[in-house]
């Protein structure tokens, strides 16, 4: 199922089963359900008021092919800042939870822009991620490394960074497109271990530099991302994802464990 069927859905206020193509281990990947969760907060929003926030929990897994709601609340919808609430609730419990803030711009001579785009290697000269021992999901994806640390290689690099994404294109790329594209990547403490491992994310939360809505969805993204810290199977990760033209598309921070 492409995730433009997913995403459409939700917008005309239906939620279609997700099938086990979208499956890592027990639940959906994670990526997907931060998408679903920021398509359903963009519903009834004022289309002038930008994404500038977002922010994902995951409690239980979200399991494929049984159905499940979507809880929406707009906590507040000041002249500025709309601020809302989703979250997924499956055979009446909780499997993850959002935060969506909505900023209308407004005038200002103030700009600041310190982003430089990351060197990496071009796509032609990196590893595309793939293998048998990955989840399901990444079937939907075109990754390739472009940085020295590669997932679960057993080098101890505490970065990690390349090109996304999807194999078969969109018909655009929106705020939801980028949260799942972002997700694609294994945490960025993967390098270190050997050999694919169990993991799952605690808490994510994307900071929107730029609207993702000029891109091309034929165009590779870039991603790079940096470890912070790693101890006793948790980590945490500051990443910068960027489109073909530059500019800085968002800063994305992640707790991961990895299970071994």
């Amino acid at each position: 199922m492409h995730i433009d069927e997913i995403l459409n859905a939700i917008h005309a206020g239906e939620n279609k089963l997700i099938p086990e193509s979208w499956a890592q281990g027990r639940t959906i990947f994670g990526g997907l359900t931060g998408a679903i969760l920021c398509q359903a907060t963009k519903i009834d929003t004022d289309p002038a008021r930008r994404l500038r926030n977002f922010e994902v929990g995951f409690a239980r897994p979200f399991e494929a092919m049984k159905p499940y709601e979507i809880e929406i609340e707009t906590l507040a919808n000041g002249k500025t800042v709309t601020i809302k609430s989703a979250r997924i609730v499956q055979e009446g419990k909780v499997r993850a939870t959002a935060r969506a803030d909505y900023v209308l711009p407004i005038e200002s001579n103030v700009h600041i822009d310190t982003f430089v785009v990351p060197k990496l290697k071009m796509q032609d000269d990196s590893i595309a991620l793939e293998g048998m021992q990955l989840p399901n999901f990444f079937n939907y994806f075109d990754n390739y490394v472009a940085t020295e640390a590669i997932p679960f290689s057993g080098k101890g690099i505490p970065e990690l960074g390349g090109w996304v994404r999807f194999k078969d294109a969109s018909q655009q790329i929106t705020d939801a497109h980028l949260v799942c594209m972002i997700d694609s990547w294994p945490p960025t403490a993967s390098p270190y271990y050997k050999g694919f491992k169990p993991l799952s994310t605690i808490s994510w939360s994307i900071h929107f530099a730029h609207s993702a809505d000029r891109l091309s969805p034929e165009e590779h993204i870039g991603y790079h991302a940096k470890v912070n810290f790693g101890e006793s199977g948790i980590s945490s990760s500051n990443a910068e994802i960027w489109g073909a033209d530059g500019k800085l598309l968002a800063k994305s921070v992640q707790t991961n464990i990895i299970y071994g």
